[in-house]
């Protein structure tokens, strides 16, 4: 392709392919030095060194092979655009921001849509996962996705919008038909700094979407509101366009009753928790804004599958196992609370990751610590820190006895699976459904759902 054929310029410039990192430049790549921490006008020299065949950046550099823009964070997503001939043009591109549930909701909805989903578990179509490296990935991978989605003829693709994902520019500018806002507690400060910027990057999903689905019971539901193009509200608040009239909760099922445009309805469905109730609520208004009707919106709830490594519960002869994700103080707390209700005597097996939410750790240690019979601290992604130390920031100054530490999460597994008694829950927290566990800068395999599976099958 020629540059021409993406950007405003009469010069006759071939190029291969589009990279964001230089680290990935083979000669003749278009190089665009956009998205991450650092500023990635600093690999222009080694870009130039490896033979790429031009560069484009928001940087006056005089250069006969660099090209200069004003505002790059929306001329990436022209480029890209051209460059693979508009992939999303008959596509929906649904957005799921919020500081938990963005998988479970993500998974609900491409579920219902039967639909690609792009997120923490990958990028899955088609009954086929390809792994990502974050949650929301660069823009080069995503129009990758994007024409992948188009060539196999889906109407729609779920994806997961991190804040992270703005905080670091990865996705710039890119236009969503739907933005859907969970919930957002003062989580991920390490990174962000201050709750304002936590807040600021969830908003900047808001901005760029055509219609927003609400949350209307959180406290900043106005502060999105105000900034949406476009929205709708759902919740047990009135004037919520879905408004949540009651709901029943049961260990394997939820009953809820809601109000749409003046008339009620009732619904029975698979998954767990009153989060889950509001997942349900933001699932249904989104499909109702899609042109769906209510009767088969209803007719795709009864084929609803349980979402993998989310309140996952895995029958045993005398016990229930749950697997969950739970790694922040809020769902860590929601899952405890839930299960209690049916079963006090649960057995935890829990760890926090290394490198990240310092500031949770002792938290989530106190609510495990209070909601279970026991627990048995573990690793959890140390990466480069030491899980004793985690551990015990977990534990601080308790003087609870209802625990034990294993760093080896497989031998914590098999403890826990000992211990347990008749009508015990066993309930694993953290990583959910996957497949790797980091350790210093290397991703050993490893998986709490095969490790469960294995140890069923002995016991």
């Amino acid at each position: 392709m020629y540059l021409k054929d993406v950007f405003k310029t009469k010069k006759n410039i071939s190029f291969k392919k589009i990279v964001l990192n230089s680290k990935d430049i083979q000669k003749g790549d278009l190089f665009i030095p956009f998205g991450g921490i650092v500023d990635r006008n600093t690999f222009i020299l080694d870009a130039l060194d490896k033979k790429c065949s031009c560069i484009i950046t928001d940087k006056k550099i005089h250069h006969e092979k660099i090209f200069y823009t004003k505002n790059l964070e929306t001329e990436i997503i022209a480029i890209f655009n051209k460059y693979y001939n508009y992939p999303l043009k008959d596509i929906k591109l649904i957005g799921i921001t919020g500081t938990d549930g963005k998988t479970t909701m993500s998974s609900i909805l491409s579920n219902l849509l039967n639909c690609p989903n792009i997120g923490t578990n990958g990028f899955l179509i088609e009954n086929k996962v390809y792994p990502l490296s974050n949650t929301t990935p660069p823009l080069d991978i995503l129009y990758n996705c994007f024409d992948m989605i188009r060539n196999k003829h889906f109407k729609n693709v779920v994806m997961e919008v991190s804040s992270e994902a703005y905080l670091t520019k990865r996705i710039g500018a890119l236009p969503f038909d739907v933005a859907i806002f969970t919930n957002i507690t003062k989580e991920h400060l390490d990174k962000h700094k201050t709750f304002a910027n936590y807040l600021n990057c969830k908003l900047q999903l808001i901005k760029n979407s055509k219609i927003a689905i609400l949350n209307k019971d959180s406290k900043y539901y106005y502060y999105f509101k105000d900034n949406a193009n476009c929205s709708y509200s759902y919740g047990f608040k009135k004037g919520s366009d879905l408004r949540i009239l009651y709901y029943k909760l049961y260990f394997d099922k939820t009953f809820i009753c809601f109000k749409y445009k003046n008339k009620k309805y009732k619904l029975v469905y698979p998954l767990l928790g009153k989060f889950n109730v509001y997942n349900t609520s933001a699932a249904i208004l989104t499909m109702l804004t899609l042109g769906f009707s209510m009767e088969e919106i209803f007719l795709r709830f009864k084929n609803l599958k349980q979402v993998p490594g989310r309140m996952e519960i895995i029958k045993n002869k005398n016990y229930f196992t749950v697997l969950d994700y739970a790694h922040t103080t809020n769902a860590t707390y929601n899952v405890l609370k839930f299960f209690k209700k049916f079963n006090k005597n649960i057995i935890t097996v829990v760890g926090c990751a290394g490198e990240r939410y310092k500031e949770k750790r002792k938290e989530i240690g106190n609510l495990v610590l209070k909601y279970s019979k026991f627990v048995i601290f573990t690793s959890d992604d140390p990466r480069y820190e030491d899980p004793l130390d985690i551990i015990a920031e977990m534990i601080g100054k308790s003087k609870k006895t209802n625990y034990i530490s294993i760093l080896d999460r497989k031998k914590a597994l098999e403890v826990a699976f000992l211990i347990s008694e008749v009508n015990d829950l066993l309930l694993i927290l953290g990583k959910g459904r996957d497949n790797y566990m980091l350790i210093k800068d290397k991703k050993i395999k490893y998986s709490d759902y095969d490790e469960i599976i294995a140890l069923l099958k002995e016991n």
